[in-house]
């Protein structure tokens, strides 16, 4: 058999000065499989001939066998020179013999070519957010629809650059109004580029591990340490502030006011109230029992209610139309606008009780933060294990439900004796001097706080 001659230019350009009446393939001895193919009217172009590892059958070793020759276009001559022809076949070669189909890895380029951002971020929603059942995803949604899309949409997610990404980080920093006829406070901020660029990292991340792009690089990865430290919060209120915010929220009355009376009462996360739904109460036994999906660290978290508790529950509205507790449609939906509640409504009312106002902002997650304080205050440090059972934290060695139920005695003592306190409210703490109230860190917080007379613990 003859054996292929090894090409060179000199010989293509030969052939493409005096081409064959009829189309001729020359193999090139310098790399299997190679071949250019020259046709009557002078054109040529490069052949790779191969198998795929794995796509054939197995032999009786159990060993994979090839499958059958597929034939890849390279290009044309000389636009793809002999060199470049020579490049693209030995990788091709390499790939093929690691189960890699290149004709499959090709049509993937060519798809991830024109792939915008948007479309991405529409097929990661439909195919990986939505389909897990992530309470997050409005979140994602808000991310895409404010932050990235309006930016980025529209240009090629295999070629978005580093830069640009920074271009959306930046512009979603800045805060600024929504526009006419939208509800809802400001747009943007540091927390909002932080999340904007969480959920365009995690997009790349799952769209790379799916094959819908070619590229290596995440041009999202760590890009936030460009932004200030997360502040880890550390507004801690003193129980004489404590108490004028419970005064000042039971003045507000249903459905907020009575969002933020429970949770000083009980220590949850602000969802778990704002979605509490009726099933979730036993008065009876005195119990909120929050299941798995509605709750962050997916396991089924129990927290006694508290006598002040079951009388708030007791005397909530009824519900016409759906089974939230907490709701400003007769339960059909769960109370929405709660940090916009305290920034006006629930300051105005601290405001009208007191004659000022606290000196710091806090949040919901400032007044869970507080009640955690107050309980390590009274518990010492062997309280550590039962407050993390008010909170909900995971732990790692209790698996079984009927374990999560084991501390409520001790959680309820514990729960009760703060209610004590927080509900005492001397005459002074509601109408105290026209003074600024400082809202102090929690390591001075202890020092101005009167020590509580009551005690609990596992």
């Amino acid at each position: 058999m003859e054996q292929p001659e090894r090409l060179t230019d000199l010989r293509l350009k030969s052939l493409l000065k005096h081409p064959p009446s009829v189309a001729e393939v020359i193999f090139d001895g310098s790399v299997a499989g190679l071949a250019v193919r020259i046709s009557p009217r002078g054109l040529a172009t490069w052949d790779l001939r191969l198998r795929v590892a794995g796509e054939g059958a197995v032999n009786r070793h159990g060993r994979s066998l090839a499958g059958k020759k597929i034939r890849v276009g390279l290009g044309h001559y000389p636009a793809v020179s002999l060199h470049a022809a020579r490049a693209k076949a030995n990788l091709l070669i390499e790939q093929a013999k690691q189960g890699i189909n290149p004709k499959t890895a090709l049509q993937a380029s060519a798809t991830a070519a024109g792939l915008t951002v948007r479309a991405l971020s529409e097929d990661f929603l439909n195919n990986h957010v939505r389909s897990r059942n992530l309470d997050s995803a409005k979140n994602y949604e808000n991310a895409f629809a404010v932050h990235i899309n309006p930016m980025v949409g529209d240009r090629l997610a295999e070629l978005l650059t580093r830069e640009q990404v920074r271009v959306v980080m930046n512009t979603a920093r800045a805060k600024r109004k929504r526009p006419s006829g939208q509800r809802g406070g400001d747009l943007g901020g540091i927390e909002a580029a932080r999340s904007a660029m969480s959920v365009l990292r995690h997009m790349y991340s799952w769209a790379m591990d799916e094959g819908k792009l070619t590229r290596k690089e995440n041009p999202a990865s760590k890009i936030t340490k460009n932004l200030p430290n997360k502040n880890q919060g550390e507004v801690v209120l003193s129980l004489r502030e404590t108490r004028i915010v419970w005064e000042a929220a039971k003045a507000t009355g249903y459905p907020f006011g009575t969002h933020v009376q429970l949770m000083l009462l009980t220590g949850c996360r602000l969802d778990e109230w704002a979605s509490a739904r009726t099933g979730w109460i036993d008065l009876n036994e005195g119990l909120i029992v929050i299941p798995r999906e509605g709750y962050k660290s997916d396991h089924v978290h129990v927290v006694p209610l508290v006598p002040h508790a079951v009388e708030i529950l007791k005397s909530l509205p009824q519900r016409q139309t759906g089974d939230y507790l907490l709701s400003s449609d007769g339960g059909r939906t769960p109370i929405s606008g709660i940090s916009k509640y305290y920034r006006t409504r629930l300051r105005n009312s601290i405001i009208a009780n007191t004659g000022s106002k606290l000196s710091k902002q806090f949040t919901s997650h400032d007044l869970r933060r507080t009640v955690a304080t107050r309980l390590a205050e009274a518990l010492g440090e062997d309280g550590d294990k039962l407050i993390k059972r008010v909170l909900g934290h995971s732990d790692g060695s209790v698996t079984a439900i009927y374990n999560r139920y084991g501390y409520v005695r001790e959680m309820r003592n514990a729960l009760e004796g703060w209610a004590s306190e927080l509900t005492a409210i001397p005459s002074a703490d509601v109408h105290p001097p026209a003074e600024r109230i400082d809202v102090v860190p929690s390591e001075r917080t202890s020092s101005e706080s009167p020590a509580p007379h009551w005690q609990g613990g596992p």
